[in-house]
């Protein structure tokens, strides 16, 4: 919601001032439909790569913190996804694997999502993610099954800082 463009500028800054991170890479900007959500707004999404000194626990913290200093409000009590201000997501932290409550890694949805491989893809083509595939293989699988209506449209445009 707002300006999508100028939050996750912004929010790459405030990432970039805390203290044991580094700002490395960030794609250009991708504006999508909803996947996996009733909503009448587009999303405005981008991938940025870190070096953190800090547990992916304690990177959470941060990112959650960043996410309400900018506004963003979590409903308990909404069923699914709600529209918001900023969403930061850890996809992968190394090749850590977790399954807890409130942290799965990596990210459970990232074989599933063009707004996710496509920018991710930009900046890490040849990372491998699900199984042995890369990332852009996973980004191209996603694309095929897609287009032979496995599964909805994900509609995604590349956009220019």
């Amino acid at each position: 919601m707002g300006d999508g463009p100028a939050v996750i500028s912004a929010a790459w800054q405030t990432i970039g001032e805390e203290k044991r991170l580094a700002t490395v890479a960030i794609s250009r900007p991708y504006i999508s439909s909803p996947v996996g959500m009733s909503s009448r707004h587009w999303f405005t999404n981008c991938v940025g790569e870190l070096k953190a000194d800090l547990t992916a626990h304690e990177l959470l913290q941060v990112l959650l913190r960043i996410e309400a200093a900018f506004g963003r409000t979590r409903d308990g009590r909404a069923a699914g996804y709600q529209d918001r201000v900023l969403d930061l997501d850890i996809l992968y932290y190394g090749s850590l694997s977790v399954n807890e409550p409130g942290l799965v890694l990596p990210h459970p949805h990232i074989a599933e999502r063009l707004f996710v491989l496509s920018p991710l893809a930009e900046i890490a083509p040849d990372l491998r993610g699900e199984g042995s595939l890369t990332v852009k293989e996973m980004e191209q699988q996603l694309i095929d099954r897609i287009k032979s209506n496995q599964i909805p449209e994900q509609e995604i445009i590349r956009k220019e800082w």
